[in-house]
């Protein structure tokens, strides 16, 4: 059956392809369709009616020839040295339609690939370097491999208690994402959007069919594996600067998406768990972070603080172990059956300029790349998290745990004690130890805050795993520095720092465009000012600097005069400020955090004396009546 769906499916998107006239010579010619087609096609026309004539050296017939080749070279050569500028009309043409959708299609387009290097690690053979990659994703378990166990097959006289309806397939195909790179088998999710209205009827039946037998077909779970560098700055050549990112079949992907909105009907997780959770990100775990050293801090107590890090902790899962947790959550043992299954006969290859390597299957790990990897591996490690929070040890406010944060393998350990960070520290390592993790201490820190009006103290080491921590005064947690005295002049110049990158790539590729392109560029690139809702301390240097880069890149991208009215420029536009922007960032969050269910953010948005809750209700108090401005 499925390999019937995909036959149709490729058959009926697959026509005869007949090579376009704007494929010269010398490579694609962009513009051809709009400039130069239908000067070729009168060149063309006037060509064959003087063959036609005897190919005569005068007359009409000649001069008409003559006159409408020449004018045909002059356009394709008009746009041989113009294909920046054709590419930036589009653009414009494209936004003044509201085209949108083709508008970032095409924008991001433009993105310049890195070529594949020579060599790595000293090879230079593709299929060598190919299986070199294998050996490198291939991850041992340190609890040994996984018994899926007898009955991956279920009987059939069992009854199924999870079915999926035609309408879910179809919200899942509408609502997914496009423009993604497809499977060994070619097919994107275009080709299921307009597959018509009966495709998911169809896919419906054959997913159930899947669940009742507890079986997937082969070439359904075929993945493949394409390094990507890590650093573009680094060296390339290094198989260390590569990660892998896998490309599964559409129709795999669908299912998943339908088995992730199973799990989540079962699967509760803790509250410091922020990472791919609805209404939670980064933002909200540094607020957490943030809220609770301030807290302590402010109240003369200094906080000690460990980040630690997880080498390849999604790659590390075991099987048995999370099999294990999925019948305590109440899994319906239909999903886990599939589960078992899927994973236990997963085949990978990677691939390398268009050659692959030999085949391997996982040992360990959750499947990189699918939808239902992150849920599975916050319910690996919730466990964890709940042990963390019912320890009488680490940061308390208002009776609720604020020892651990996380976001999905990302911990910060928080105490206002040496002791009750030890504490944290040992219980983490028998679980890692217990369930097959591994903890990186070479890249795991510790940070102490310290109290407000009080000296800087001198303490003992701290270990992890037999190693000493490294002490460091600042570190980037989730892309946010935090720094020893919670002040945010380090975070301001990181994302000023950021911001100039941003302009100076608008500027340089760009700079032929409209400028209501332009503008719709700005404000998707440069409004972005990440984590800026959490600036509560520091200094007005700082934020001046960024706000002058903010209005000199606006300026430079539009070709405006530098001594120019920023207020008077952005209104002209329509486009916010730098303060605009700002004071939208702190509404959004404090919205979200007064609206979350979350017991942590609720905590939060109940301690009126937080300087950060306090600082966004302040920006944006309602106005009383009969107040002047």
């Amino acid at each position: 059956m499925y390999q019937s769906i995909i036959a149709i499916l490729c058959d009926a998107a697959c026509c005869s392809y007949e090579k376009p006239r704007c494929y010269r010579k010398g490579g694609y010619v962009r513009g051809w369709n709009r400039h130069v087609s239908e000067s070729h096609r009168e060149a063309r026309l006037s060509f064959q009616l003087w063959r036609e004539a005897g190919k005569p050296l005068g007359g009409q017939l000649y001069e008409n020839m003559v006159q409408t080749r020449k004018q045909f070279k002059s356009k394709l050569k008009w746009c041989q040295d113009n294909q920046e500028q054709i590419v930036m009309d589009k653009l414009a043409c494209l936004h003044s339609n509201n085209n949108f959708k083709s508008f970032w299609k095409s924008t991001n387009n433009l993105n310049h690939r890195s070529s594949f290097p020579v060599s790595v690690d000293g090879l230079t053979d593709t299929a060598e370097i190919s299986n070199l990659f294998k050996d490198l994703f291939t991850v041992k378990s340190p609890l040994g491999p996984s018994s899926f166990g007898g009955d991956d097959i279920r009987p059939l006289s069992q009854s199924v208690s999870i079915r999926f309806s035609a309408r879910e397939v179809k919200n899942v195909i509408v609502h997914m994402k496009r423009g993604k790179s497809p499977g060994h088998d070619g097919l994107s999710m275009e080709h299921l959007r307009h597959a018509g209205i009966h495709l998911p009827r169809v896919l419906a039946l054959f997913f159930n069919c899947c669940v009742s037998h507890a079986y997937l077909p082969k070439d359904m779970m075929r993945t493949i594996v394409v390094p990507i560098v890590k650093n573009k700055t680094s060296d390339i050549s290094d198989k260390g600067n590569y990660r892998p990112i896998s490309l599964a079949t559409i129709v795999a992907k669908v299912f998943d998406s339908l088995l992730n909105k199973v799990l989540k009907n079962y699967i509760k997780l803790h509250d410091a768990q922020h990472g791919f959770r609805e209404g939670l990100s980064t933002e909200t775990a540094v607020l957490c972070l943030k809220k609770t050293v301030s807290y302590y801090t402010g109240n003369q107590t200094p906080v000690f603080a460990c980040f630690l890090d997880m080498s390849r902790a999604f790659d590390m899962v075991s099987y048995d172990k999370l099999w294990s947790k999925l019948c305590d959550a109440n899994v319906p043992r239909d999903v886990i059956h599939i589960f078992k299954y899927w994973y236990s006969h997963q085949v990978n290859c990677v691939r390398w300029a268009n050659v692959f390597s030999d085949e391997y299957v996982m040992e360990c790990g959750v499947r990189q790349g699918g939808l239902t990897s992150p849920t599975l591996f916050n319910l690996y490690i919730n466990d964890l998290i709940v042990e963390l929070s019912g320890l009488h040890a680490g940061c308390y406010i208002d009776g609720v745990a604020f020892n651990n944060i996380s976001y999905a393998d990302d911990m910060a350990l928080l105490s206002p004690s040496m002791a009750g960070l030890i504490k944290l520290l040992r219980v983490c390592e028998c679980y890692a130890e217990g369930h097959g993790l591994r903890y990186n201490s070479k890249k795991s820190e510790l940070l102490i805050f310290k109290a407000v009006n009080k000296s800087a103290e001198s303490y003992p080491a701290v270990s992890l795993n037999g190693s000493v921590l490294n002490r460091v005064r600042q570190f980037k947690y989730l892309g946010h520095i935090v720094t020893e005295d919670l002040k945010d002049n380090l975070d301001v110049d990181r994302e000023r720092r950021a911001l100039a990158v941003r302009c100076n790539m608008l500027i340089r590729r760009f700079s032929r465009c409209t400028d209501s392109v332009k503008i719709t560029l700005f404000r998707a690139y440069c409004q972005v000012f990440y984590t800026c809702s959490l600036w509560t301390n520091y200094t007005q240097k700082a934020v001046n600097t960024l706000r002058v880069q903010y209005n000199n890149a606006f300026r430079m991208l539009l070709g405006l005069p530098r001594f120019c009215s920023a207020s008077g420029m952005f209104a002209d536009a329509r486009t916010n400020s730098f303060a605009a922007v700002r004071h939208r960032r702190a509404a959004s969050l404090l919205r979200r955090v007064r609206a979350s269910t979350n017991g942590h953010l609720s905590v939060i948005a109940n301690k009126l004396d937080c300087p950060i809750i306090w600082s966004l209700s302040r920006l944006h108090a309602p106005v009383q009546p009969g107040t002047v401005y």
